[in-house]
């Protein structure tokens, strides 16, 4: 009897803590761990990889109208190459070479100069446009009726002819003013009557700028901006003998 007893009693242990329970658990906590074995691994794993091959495979091609394009180093179409500022209105000459159309004004007008600043050719005459695509052969010149036969301008628009002869106005150098003067004479008197202030002559005389370029100083700024020249000072018997002393700093 002690005997059945006995191997009852073993045969209970060996269920409930004999080796092979325990063998059991440290395979559950190895797969919780992430000690899953080759069969039990996630599926998405292969995916990622079947896709990281097929993209090393593929050739991208840009959409249409991202290609990017060279730009040709002689014509800029959206910035003037002289001036560096964004062109409102193109200036095409003979040699199809661009600028804006300030820049053809100030060289045409203020430099009395004609050939292009880029290949120095002589341009007999220069068309002012809206759109820098087309060359200037595409132009049909004898139908342009709008034109500064002084300048050799022509003019593809009224608007832009307005604009354009518009700059070569006395035009008040504040920019919130549109007086337009006159002459110099009449717009010195406006600047110093309306805006208290006064204009150099020196640089309306030999400055290549047009009337609302200039700069407008007060009477004190206008002292140290007048050129450096030699100036007698200390006169009178208190100073005793006069001395010449160089003043101002104008360019």
């Amino acid at each position: 009897m002690a005997t059945a007893v006995q191997q009852q009693t073993q045969a209970t242990n060996r269920g409930r803590g004999g080796p092979r329970g325990r063998g059991r658990r440290t395979n559950n906590r190895g797969r919780g761990r992430g000690g899953a074995s080759a069969s039990t691994r996630d599926p998405s794993d292969s995916a990622v990889t079947e896709l990281t091959d097929e993209l090393k495979d593929t050739t991208i091609t840009p959409a249409e109208g991202d290609t990017d394009t060279p730009v040709d180093e002689e014509r800029e179409p959206d910035v003037c190459w002289i001036c560096a500022e964004k062109i409102k209105y193109y200036s095409l000459g003979e040699c199809n070479h661009v600028t804006c159309h300030v820049c053809a004004m100030r060289l045409r007008a203020l430099y009395k100069k004609n050939e292009c600043t880029f290949c120095k050719e002589p341009q007999s005459t220069i068309i002012f446009t809206s759109t820098g695509d087309k060359q200037f052969q595409d132009y049909d010149l004898a139908s342009m009726q709008l034109g500064d036969a002084k300048l050799a301008v022509r003019f593809e628009t009224q608007e832009i002819m307005e604009d354009s002869l518009l700059i070569l106005r006395f035009n008040c150098p504040d920019d919130s003013c549109d007086y337009i003067a006159n002459g110099w004479a009449d717009l010195k008197w406006h600047v110093k009557d309306t805006h208290k202030r006064l204009m150099c002559d020196l640089c309306i005389r030999n400055k290549k700028i047009f009337a609302h370029e200039h700069t407008t100083y007060t009477p004190d700024q206008l002292h140290i901006h007048l050129p450096s020249m030699r100036r007698t000072v200390g006169a009178g018997p208190r100073h005793g003998k006069q001395k010449d002393k160089e003043l101002g700093s104008h360019p």
